[in-house]
């Protein structure tokens, strides 16, 4: 009978020792588990950081053409003002001699004006419609960008760093980077 129970607390301890090491091996397992479930926590909070980045700086982006095209129609407006000015001077001038001639016998005329002989009205007109027509290539870039789903390679793209020819469109130096695409 000793022999028997001999053979059975020998039975028993070989069951706990294997069970032992399946507790270790699960334990390690975990372990590893645990190890890449950090290591994707981090990941992902650093893509959602680079995610808040790429956003704010395409609110910056679309703030700056906003800015760039208000400045843009501002100078359009200065610009054209001269033209309009020329115009309504040489009519309020003509306005003028319609009013006087009517009491002298002599007629006056425009020849000592300096519009005289000038369509002030064309170059008004012409100076409107070559403003309208002006485009600035960097805001035409931008824009094309900003149209696009992955908006921040496009433009990463287009204002390139020379020194960072080397990394990819999506990041830094082979990262995957943040797309920036439009998901918002």
């Amino acid at each position: 009978m000793e022999a028997h129970g001999a053979k059975a607390l020998e039975k028993a301890d070989a069951n706990r020792n294997h069970l032992n090491k399946v507790v270790e091996g699960l334990k390690v397992e975990v372990q590893n588990w645990v190890t890449i479930i950090e290591e994707v926590t981090a990941r992902a909070a650093e893509a959602e950081a680079r995610g808040r980045e790429a956003a704010e700086a395409r609110d910056s982006l679309i703030s700056s053409l906003d800015q760039l095209k208000a400045d843009r129609d501002r100078m359009r407006d200065h610009g054209i003002e001269h033209r309009a000015r020329e115009a309504g001077f040489k009519a309020g001038y003509n306005e003028c001699l319609n009013h006087v001639n009517p009491f002298y016998q002599s007629k006056f005329t425009d020849e000592r004006s300096g519009f005289h002989g000038v369509d002030t009205e064309a170059r008004y007109v012409a100076a409107i419609n070559a403003y309208n027509s002006l485009s600035i290539s960097a805001i035409d870039d931008i824009d094309k960008c900003l149209e696009a789903e992955d908006y921040m390679d496009h433009l990463r793209l287009l204002y390139a760093d020379p020194e960072e020819e080397g990394e990819t469109a999506g990041g830094a130096k082979g990262d995957a980077g943040t797309s920036g695409t439009k998901g918002d």
